[in-house]
């Protein structure tokens, strides 16, 4: 009967790490309860989710979704942290708990597919999020374009103001 129960439960597993490119796989042995909760609500308003599975049952649901690497990561008491849009507020995230409650370490996990190790993670962690990317992407390229905007416009309003300043001069003259 319980070897059913693990077959349905590594099943279920693989369905839901199927399409998962991002995740991480932490260590929590020695976390209070309440700090565990608290954990737990705080990556749940980030729409993320802290679960803990057997060992056997991830490796398999790991395997199963194509996720193999993942499967050297779980010894020993673990966690799976997965969920949001954005890789670097994932890790953020955790690396702030880290800071908060130091026996919750990261053993590594995915970013965008990519097995990463506790290293780059924390490197990771020091990035701005894929939003602000964008925006200083979109910016640099910007950039450029509004100066040569600015280059080839400067000369038609020299040339205004020096016409303004023609017919402002006119019209004293004729107006003595």
């Amino acid at each position: 009967m319980a070897n059913k129960i693990n077959t349905l439960i590594a099943k279920e597993l693989t369905t839901r790490y199927q399409g998962v490119d991002n995740c991480v796989i932490v260590a929590y042995q020695g976390i209070s309860a309440i700090d565990a909760n608290d954990l737990r609500r705080d990556l749940y308003a980030k729409k993320m989710h802290l679960e803990v599975v057997k060992n056997s049952l991830a490796k398999l649901a790991f395997k199963g979704a194509g996720n193999g690497g993942l499967t050297e990561l779980l010894s020993g008491p673990t966690a799976i942290v997965a969920g949001g849009d954005d890789p670097v507020a994932l890790v953020k995230t955790l690396v702030g708990w880290r800071k908060k409650v130091p026996v919750l370490s990261i053993k590594g996990g995915l970013v965008e597919g990519r097995l990463v190790s506790p290293s780059e993670m924390e490197q990771l962690s020091k990035l701005p999020s894929k939003q602000v990317l964008y925006a200083q992407i979109v910016t640099l390229m910007q950039s450029p374009m509004t100066r040569f905007a600015m280059v080839v416009s400067a000369p038609l309003q020299k040339l205004r103001d020096v016409l303004d300043a023609l017919r402002e001069k006119k019209e004293k003259e004729s107006a003595s």
